[in-house]
């Protein structure tokens, strides 16, 4: 597959997920992928597909191999910390750590991820006040 028919397949890849034909979406920007494996966004679209099909796991993996791409792309970290949430509220608190974990260890200075990171804590029964510390430099308050 040449880089044109990579771009072609992965647009048609969009078009039957904004169908709701998730199936078609997985495999067409699998291909895609395959293709022409270093796109960041084209990861994380995967993983948002994967994630829409119920497969948090795989589209966990999908998001950290955008991140690993493109460690400034949000909607990857955006999707990375959605999943991380889910798995928490699902009860798969030690999955939910895994990915605050990742997150944070491909972009430190998230502080959604360090904020997420210390609810989980906190409701584990740890204090968080390390990474809420953290995640207060990260982003002050700005004052009037």
């Amino acid at each position: 597959m040449t880089p044109d028919q990579a771009e072609s397949t992965y647009r048609q890849g969009l078009i039957a997920a904004q169908a709701g034909r998730w199936a078609d979406a997985q495999e067409l920007i699998a291909q895609a992928i395959t293709a022409r494996p270093g796109v960041a966004v084209w990861w994380a679209t995967y993983g948002l597909v994967l994630e829409s099909q119920g497969d948090l796991p795989a589209a966990v993996q999908a998001f950290a191999g955008a991140l690993n791409l493109d460690g400034d792309l949000a909607m990857a970290m955006d999707g990375l910390l959605a999943a991380a949430e889910k798995l928490a509220v699902a009860g798969h608190v030690t999955l939910a750590e895994g990915c605050y974990c990742r997150a944070l260890a491909l972009a430190p200075a998230t502080p959604a991820a360090l904020v997420k990171a210390g609810a989980l804590l906190w409701s584990q029964g740890v204090d968080p006040a390390g990474l809420l510390r953290r995640a207060a430099l990260l982003r002050p308050a700005v004052s009037d």
